[in-house]
């Protein structure tokens, strides 16, 4: 049967209910400045003491049922550091210690000694490898893969004026420019320029890492009518290497046709193997002689509008260390290389779960998944429900001071109260001992 003695239970519940909360409330305060922190709240629920009669129940107090995160976006400061790296969205970096995968939305990225991308505890930071198997891996950004060093294909976009004057295919010819590996023509760059009404250049590499220069000029030589032929300098491919700055044309004599429709579209789709094929060019460095440059171009167009290049993309990279790092939105690391190429080394992960809040919290930002936070979900930024990757930027800690302190005065009443509580039941059995 409750008694006032009740009481003293109450309030001792209430006191040791409403500290917990406070204690909370410090660990906010404390955290105010941690990158990625999400402010936690104390959640309270009644107790009833057993044994009491229907219609006459008595509360026993009060006590913290759970501690929850509050998981809500937090301001992205932004510092301009390259491996700063914060989610604008759902999701969260996954890292590997020792092969336990843990979570985190910290992502003040630093790379190790080895060349990992790692945390500042020297957690590795998962993704997605360029040539990884597409599972979950760590990122070295000094694994540039070899076989992306020699240049296979290009793939040219750009618009061809369709005022220009249309030449023969006899004036070109006329020319007589040299194939690589031969040292009979004399025809200069100045005379394809003459002749040509646009042309376009790209650095190729090969297979020893090489660059050599290639320069495609564009002949129009009838309606709708254009021939694309490729030529590289004469000191990269002559047996004697005597003459400079002379074109040596690679790939077929007759180069390739395109046509184009009445709209200025192409009139036919690239073929599979590329348009034009320049195959064993005879670099003169000792590189392998049976390499193939496949030239595209199926994003050409023809519209009376002056000739420019809209795009150039190759595969191939060259050999060159990486002097700095930019990342994308949807998670993509380049490697900017000292050769003046940008590799792809691969995309940054994330993580997801179907109760974000199920997380458990163990120090030092990370989060590790347990049976109430569900399976991890795994993808890349910009895809699906998963948010962007805001690089040069860090996302700050959720906690607003001004908040907690309010918080903090209203709990402070509670555990004043709850101990005037215990203080008044004493002074009032004090009242009843007297009474003998």
């Amino acid at each position: 049967m409750a008694s006032i003695v009740n009481g003293l239970f109450a309030g001792r519940s209430g006191i040791s209910s409403h500290g917990a909360a406070i204690a909370v409330l410090g660990d906010n305060i404390a955290n105010a400045n941690t990158i990625g922190f999400k402010a936690a709240r104390a959640e309270f629920e009644d107790l009833i003491a057993g044994g009491q009669a229907s219609g006459r129940v008595i509360g026993a107090g009060s006590s913290v049922s759970a501690v929850s995160s509050i998981f809500q976006q937090g301001t992205l400061e932004f510092s301009g550091r390259s491996l700063d790296l914060a989610i604008d969205g759902n999701g969260y970096f996954a890292v590997l210690d020792q092969g336990q995968r843990f979570y985190t939305r910290a992502g003040n990225f630093t790379v190790n000694s080895s060349g990992f991308i790692v945390t500042q505890d020297g957690l590795t930071v998962l993704g997605f490898p360029a040539n990884g198997t597409g599972t979950l891996e760590p990122i070295n950004i000094n694994t540039v893969s070899q076989d992306s060093v020699s240049t296979g294909r290009i793939t040219i976009a750009a618009n061809l004026d369709a005022r220009s004057d249309p030449v023969l295919a006899a004036d070109i010819n006329a020319l007589a420019v040299s194939p690589a590996g031969t040292t009979t023509s004399t025809a200069t760059y100045a005379d394809l320029n003459a002749l040509s009404a646009f042309n376009t250049t790209v650095t190729v590499f090969d297979r020893l890492g090489g660059a050599h220069e290639v320069t495609n000029f564009y002949f129009k030589t009838g309606v709708n009518t254009f021939n694309v032929r490729a030529y590289v300098n004469s000191e990269d491919v002559d047996p004697s290497g005597s003459a400079t700055g002379i074109p040596r044309q690679i790939g077929p004599a007759a180069g390739a046709t395109i046509v184009f429709n009445s709209d200025g579209t192409r009139q036919t789709a690239t073929p599979a193997t590329g348009d034009l094929i320049a195959s064993d060019i005879p670099w003169n460095n000792g590189s392998d002689t049976t390499q193939d440059i496949a030239f595209y171009f199926n994003d050409l167009t023809q519209y009376a509008s002056p000739s420019n290049p809209l795009s150039i993309s190759q595969d191939g990279k060259g050999i060159g260390t990486v002097g700095s790092l930019s990342i994308e939105k949807n998670g993509d690391v380049f490697a900017l290389l000292d050769n003046g190429q940008a590799a792809v080394i691969g995309t940054i992960g994330l993580v997801n779960f179907s109760n974000p809040e199920g997380l458990l919290r163990i120090g030092s930002n990370l989060l590790q998944q347990s049976p109430g936070s569900g399976e991890p979900v795994v993808g890349r930024p910009q895809s699906g429900t998963f948010g962007a990757v805001q690089a040069g930027a860090i996302e700050l800690s959720t906690v607003d001071i001004a908040n907690e302190f309010v918080k903090l005065i209203q709990l402070q009443r509670g555990f004043q109260a709850n101990s005037r509580i215990i203080t008044t039941i004493n002074q009032l059995l004090s009242e009843i001992i007297q009474l003998v």
